[in-house]
């Protein structure tokens, strides 16, 4: 669902136009506070309310701006939300022409869910996660008892990370010539998240992940400019790390290891990494108003010694000795971008551009003689790691017609050929043709048009695919949606007109298709439409409002068949799709009136938004045809038992009364009310009433809905 947020206006924007006009001209120290009182009146869940923002009632300070003005220097100093989880501060110093440096501080909370339970007690990363030996036992033993035993047993914490960026920069501008710059930022994550752990298809558990994260990143460069020329090379550095590369934690429903079943679990994440990269850029003017740009880069990407994970935790299992100890990732990551642009005539033009980027995975491959699944058997089938790359090249080009001042036109081609390893197609090109119309400098009526037609296509011929895909026990005509062969249909109109000088009506629509020509079984093709319509007016410097409605439509269809090896692998007749659709209504509302009688401003915003989902599962003599055609076969399968739809609703209004007691001075008040509702047959508080169903216990992170109401008593000082 989309959620758009009205922030506040700014300070400065509050003010009365006089008032903003004098303390621009102002040489010296100024600034702005706009700081008050919030409360907020909230029924449901308070987590989706807040999400990456702190709402909490009590005193706010939501913009701070400071400045000192001289000849030579402007130094700057803003915060936003002070004090609070989400809060931003930036500090600028400018010495005009020659000097810029600046500082960061941002933090970016992500308030998951205030309910979450769980039985284990505090992360240790060394030990992982721990559930007490008494309540372990008595939750093993009593099947009948866990839904009780989780209620008085289990710790109710707040599932939530948060983001602490700090960053420094600076911009040298030695000569008219030269420029050099360099930043530094380092990015820390802590808190949890959810995951999940299986000890099997029946047996799964989720529980609380810590997150303690680290990036580093540097970034320098040097550019040099002199008439028809522009150099510049950089280099960068990215820096990952993680405070552990594996997750241990308690089975509740097994105490003891066994060879059918394990007492504890075990998962690798995210290892640390380094990634350094050198990267150089040439541009130069050529006759005929005409560029050529040419990018370079280069990079290395490696694991910092992350060693290999045992192959299971269960102590009764036995299994044979790694074939290494660490995973030695690599990869070789080289980029290029080119690109001539000319304009020789003012009726024509051309924009030809060309992209590389080359993922090469050099991770040795590393033989598994012993695999244990779920680490409750072992399986004496060996299997290897598949080391997957990644090469791409991308073209376009691009003839601009501009006969006539008023209106322009214009015809393309471009191209995308990808090789990729360990995949049923390791290559595939796609080919694609456009057309546009603007007439966007015509003065009452503007339209934009544009229509693209491509098809992707394979040389890997259907019978290699069929008989790689037999070695795994896949259907021969089933297809991976992102490299399988389609082609594709689209168009956009984006147009406006003006009925008056301060009366504007803007209206779009944007349609495509995608048929996966030559995929039995995945997704055989989808749609989407778009569709809005609006207006906004202006009759005035200090009345503003307009309005917007659009309707979004999406469809996709796949195909599967329900079969066991030997004679229902052929049978057609055991086919079933689904055929699911998205429709999404959104209303926007935003009105403003300032200097009201020189003194009052009001501003109003409403935001709406209703979703709606269904899945309907259907037979083979039911699901829609696309490319290649089937022989329709009478279902031999049961009716499907239907899916409910999944709904979900969004209000939002926020409203801001100023009144300027001086041109230095304001009061205000502002109310927000925010009201949310979901159905989700899956993920919603009714559908998981019980949090622990057989051997599956949830932490209990749900869709819930909300109704919120915040109010804000503002004071806004100038000076």
């Amino acid at each position: 669902m989309r959620i758009s947020r009205v922030l506040l206006v700014a300070a400065l924007a509050l003010a009365p136009a006089t008032a903003r006009a004098q303390i621009s001209d102002i040489v010296g120290v100024g600034g702005t506070l706009d700081f008050g009182v919030r409360g907020t009146d909230l029924s449901g869940d308070p987590a989706r309310y807040e999400r990456y923002r702190d709402l909490g009632d009590g005193f706010f300070m939501d913009t701070l701006r400071l400045f000192n003005r001289t000849d030579r220097w402007w130094v700057s100093l803003s915060g936003d939300h002070v004090g609070r989880e989400d809060m931003r501060y930036r500090l600028e110093a400018i010495q005009h022409g020659t000097l810029k440096v600046w500082g960061l501080y941002d933090q970016i909370p992500l308030l998951m869910s205030r309910t979450t339970q769980t039985l284990y007690s505090e992360t240790d990363f060394a030990a992982g996660l721990r559930i007490p030996s008494d309540v372990r036992t008595a939750f093993a033993s009593n099947s009948s008892l866990r839904a009780s035993i989780l209620s008085a047993n289990g710790r109710v914490f707040d599932t939530k990370t948060t983001r602490y960026v700090t960053e420094a920069g600076l911009q040298y501008i030695a000569t008219p010539s030269w420029t050099m710059n360099a930043l530094l930022r380092f990015t820390n994550r802590k808190g949890a998240i959810p995951f999940g752990g299986s000890f099997g298809h029946s047996t799964l558990v989720e529980m609380p992940l810590a997150i303690q994260h680290r990036t580093t990143n540097v970034e320098g460069n040097a550019e040099y400019a002199n008439g028809d020329y522009l150099v510049r090379v950089g280099a960068s550095g990215s820096l990952f790390n993680n405070a552990t590369t594996q997750f241990a934690w308690d089975n509740p429903f097994v105490t003891t290891d066994a060879s059918n079943a394990s007492s504890r679990g075990r998962a690798s994440v995210a290892p640390s990494s380094t990634y350094l990269t050198v990267n150089g850029l040439v541009s130069v003017k050529m006759p005929n108003r005409s560029r050529f740009t040419a990018y370079v880069a280069t990079g290395s990407l490696s694991d910092n010694g992350a060693y290999i994970m045992p192959q299971t935790i269960n102590s009764v299992l036995v299994t044979q000795p790694l074939e290494r100890g660490f995973v030695d990732g690599s990869a070789r990551v080289n980029a290029a971008n080119l690109s001539f642009t000319s304009r020789p005539t003012r009726a024509v033009g051309v924009d030809v551009r060309y992209r590389l980027y080359d993922y090469d995975n050099r991770t040795p491959v590393f033989d598994v003689v012993n695999r244990s699944a779920y680490d409750y058997n072992v399986s004496r089938t060996g299997l290897e790691t598949e080391p997957q790359s990644v090469k791409r090249h991308t073209l376009s080009a691009d003839l601009l017609l501009d006969p006539a001042r008023r209106a322009s036109l214009g015809v393309g081609y471009f191209a995308n050929i990808e090789d990729r390893t360990h995949r049923i197609f390791e290559s595939t090109h796609e080919n694609g043709i456009r057309a546009w119309f603007d007439t966007v400098s015509m003065a009452d009526f503007s339209v934009r048009t544009k229509w693209e037609y491509s098809q992707k296509r394979t040389d890997t011929p259907d019978a290699e695919v069929a008989e790689f895909l037999s070695t795994f026990g896949e259907q021969p005509l089933m297809r991976h949606y992102d490299l399988a062969e389609r082609d594709r249909n689209r168009v956009t109109v984006l147009a406006n007109l003006s009925l008056t000088d301060v009366f504007v009506v803007n209206a779009s629509v944007a349609a495509g298709k995608d048929d996966y020509v030559s995929t039995g079984f995945g997704l055989r093709d989808n749609t989407h439409g778009m569709y809005t319509v609006g207006f906004d007016s202006m009759p005035t410097d200090t009345l503003a409002y307009g309005m917007s409605y659009s309707y979004e439509n999406y469809k996709a269809n796949s195909l599967s068949r329900q079969a066991n090896p030997g004679v229902q692998f052929n049978d057609a007749s055991r086919n079933w799709g689904t055929d699911a659709e998205d429709r999404v209504h959104s209303f926007l509302l935003n009105f403003s009136a300032r200097e009201i009688g020189d003194v009052f401003n009001v501003f109003l915003s409403y935001d709406f938004n209703r979703a709606r989902s269904t899945y309907m599962y259907l037979l083979s003599d039911a699901v829609p045809r696309t490319p290649p055609e089937e022989i329709i076969f009478p279902p031999t399968l049961a009716q499907p038992t239907q899916l409910p739809p999944t709904l979900s609703e969004f209000n939002r209004l926020t409203s801001d009364f100023i009144y300027d007691v001086t041109t230095r001075v304001s009061v205000g008040f502002s109310y927000w009310l925010e009201d949310y509702d979901v159905q989700d047959f899956t993920l919603d508080a009714e559908a998981n009433e019980n949090l622990v169903r057989g051997n599956v216990l949830l932490m209990g992170y749900l869709y819930r809905p909300y109704t919120a109401n915040t109010y804000w008593g503002r004071l806004i000082v100038r000076f």
